[in-house]
């Protein structure tokens, strides 16, 4: 039981991270505050890493997936993720993201050779339907495009996570925060965008994006996969609800977004637990 509440509270956390992050960015420069946030993400995941770092074991070729895992995850997939709320708003660009879970299963079939279940096939279809529904709004189709991009890196990203995790989740998620920092912050300065956004709402979204990793890690030590990861993926609703009702004016949320968002959601769902079984 108490698996399930660290699952639901990732969730709920993800799903406030999407909100008070369409805020921060409102008049912001992306690169910018995407570099906020992660570095607020990174002190925070080495405050609850710091008493592993001498216990666990640092094999190098473990290491070396997990900065390939947190340059693409934090860095390439987050810029990418943060473009696409600035056109197409939260709701939209995380439901859009949420397909990390069926590139994950299509990297594990064709690379890990994992079984490609009927459920996996059903959840796909249901994705593809639910982000159909969103091109058929009055947004930037690009938007759309670009979240699935990022998802596509995301899910990437969660493989080379799954080779190369060590025995401390929390010491394995700050070396791809950290890995995945620098290389943001190599391009920030080159672009010569490097720079900490002092803003109110990049702060909560970094930090309940923090809290709600810990959670789901926490949530994955207590129960199954199965459980785990089809619950906290219920963030894109989450975010989309939230949305109607607290930031209405600043993206505009109707009956097309829900259905769509709760498609795409229902079909992460499917892919997780027929990856699972």
């Amino acid at each position: 039981m108490i698996g399930i509440l660290f699952a639901l509270t990732a969730s709920f956390l993800w799903g406030i991270n999407g909100i008070f992050l369409r805020k921060g960015l409102e008049n912001e420069d992306v690169v910018s505050a995407t570099f906020t946030v992660i570095l607020i993400v990174t002190f925070i995941t080495f405050i609850f890493s710091a008493g592993d770092i001498q216990s666990t074991e640092l094999r190098q070729d473990k290491v070396l997936m997990l900065i390939l895992a947190g340059i693409i995850s934090y860095f390439i997939a987050r810029v990418i993720t943060y473009f696409s709320v600035t056109t197409i708003g939260s709701s939209r660009a995380f439901s859009g993201t949420s397909t990390r879970i069926m590139f994950s299963a299509f990297f594990g079939v064709f690379l890990l050779h994992e079984v490609l279940s009927t459920l996996v096939l059903t959840g796909t279809v249901l994705m593809i339907f639910g982000l159909y529904i969103f091109s058929t709004e009055k947004i930037d189709k690009t938007g759309i495009y670009i979240s699935v991009i990022s998802g596509f890196f995301y899910g990437l990203a969660s493989f080379f996570i799954k080779a190369g995790m060590l025995e401390s989740i929390f010491l394995s998620t700050f070396i791809a925060s950290i890995s995945g920092l620098l290389m943001l912050s190599i391009f920030a300065a080159v672009k010569n965008r490097l720079r900490f956004v002092k803003n109110r709402y990049l702060a909560i979204s970094a930090t309940s994006l923090a809290f709600g990793n810990i959670s789901y890690y926490f949530a994955l030590s207590l129960v199954p996969l199965t459980i785990a990861v089809p619950i906290s993926n219920l963030y894109p609703l989450v975010t989309t609800v939230l949305s109607y009702f607290l930031i209405q004016k600043l993206e505009s949320v109707s009956l097309k977004t829900f259905i769509g968002s709760f498609l795409a959601v229902l079909g992460s769902i499917l892919i997780a637990i027929g990856r699972n079984v």
